[in-house]
């Protein structure tokens, strides 16, 4: 490769590589996808498990489709960029679902490819980045979980939640390691007439909280805790609160703060150097698809093309009247600032544990 055409070899390799990366699913006959990721024979995921928003019904029908094996790693959004960065030279993720304040790093890194789904078009722009690195098929609101054997009166905003009778019931973590705690400071921060832009109103909310006594202390919320009665109202995304519901056949009431709540947005993306692409480019087809946007709504998740519901899932979600007061992330950079604001004043009031 130190002859004097290397130069120009590796120029035309690069212009080539750059070509394929840019190309959407509608330049890529659908049949030569299929063949390819049949010949891949794998596709791996890093973050999304089978119980999650219905992934193990769609992975078992992507196997059997296409004829691959599925193997995912469970990790976090942080994991994840930190072991893209680790296998650049012995890649192995193939398609992820990415937290919406990671996206910047994924994309300052150069970490994922440029590829549009053959659905691309009706992705609303909000969802999607215009180079078509990545999209978000699904999202989901922050909600109050209700055990209504334990809870009388059901709360409705987030000043409810600071009434004497919710002392030591309401569980949530932290959010300087959780997405669903960090949207929740989000969301306070909206009802008491803060943002993005100003995140003080939503950290001030949750000292109170502390402070009262009403959040409880000590417990870890999962389904086990839940399962336990640990946590009475529990502060967690829509989709989880009914995914917990099913999982523990509690009774289980899912609550749409009437004041504020976010919309958090998870996006996916295929590794830039993905060693089954086919596979993945047939993954993400697949999630944007009419056939895996209801596949999303029937684990709970809110899809994000306007797609038809069957009436047997519309019966089992809540209408779009539950979400009076709906804000989702307004770019990118004034998300992250948010975030890093919301973990420093929290920083603040627990101390850097």
């Amino acid at each position: 490769m130190k002859s004097r055409f290397a130069f120009f070899s590796i120029l035309l390799l690069i212009a080539f590589v750059l070509s394929a990366c840019g190309q959407s699913v509608a330049e890529v006959p659908a049949a030569s996808l299929e063949e390819g990721a049949m010949q891949e024979g794998q596709v791996y995921s890093y973050g999304m498990s089978d119980d999650w928003v219905n992934l193990g019904y769609m992975w078992t029908t992507i196997e059997d489709r296409y004829n691959v094996v599925h193997t995912d790693t469970d990790m976090t959004s942080a994991e994840q960029i930190t072991r893209l960065l680790a296998e650049k030279d012995a890649p192995v993720l193939d398609v992820a679902d990415i937290g919406y304040d990671f996206l910047g790093t994924l994309l300052d890194d150069g970490l994922a490819m440029t590829y549009k789904s053959s659905d691309w078009d009706s992705v609303p722009a909000q969802f999607k980045d215009p180079e078509g690195r990545w999209a978000s098929a699904y999202w989901g609101a922050i909600s109050f979980l209700i055990n209504t054997d334990l809870v009388q009166t059901k709360p409705a905003t987030w000043d409810d939640l600071l009434k004497p009778e919710y002392h030591d019931m309401i569980c949530s973590r932290d959010p300087r390691v959780s997405s669903y705690a960090t949207a929740s400071v989000l969301a306070a921060a909206y009802a008491h007439g803060g943002g993005e832009g100003n995140v003080q109103p939503g950290l001030d909310f949750f000292q109170q909280l502390r402070e009262t006594g009403n959040w409880r202390e000590g417990v870890v919320l999962n389904v086990a805790a839940v399962q336990k009665g640990e946590c009475p109202i529990s502060l967690v995304y829509d989709f989880d609160g009914f995914a917990k519901r099913d999982a523990t056949g509690l009774p289980l009431e899912v609550i749409i703060p009437q004041d504020a709540t976010v919309g958090m947005i998870f996006a996916q993306y295929i590794n830039a150097l993905a060693p089954h692409p086919n596979a993945a480019k047939l993954t993400i087809n697949y999630f944007y698809s009419d056939e895996g946007q209801v596949a999303f709504a029937t684990g709970y998740a809110h899809p994000t093309r306007d797609v038809e519901l069957p009436a047997e899932i519309s019966a089992k979600i809540l209408p779009e009247s539950a979400y009076p007061n709906l804000y989702f992330p307004t770019s990118l950079n004034s998300f992250s600032a948010a975030v890093k604001n919301i973990v420093d004043g929290w920083n603040e009031i627990v101390g850097a544990e």
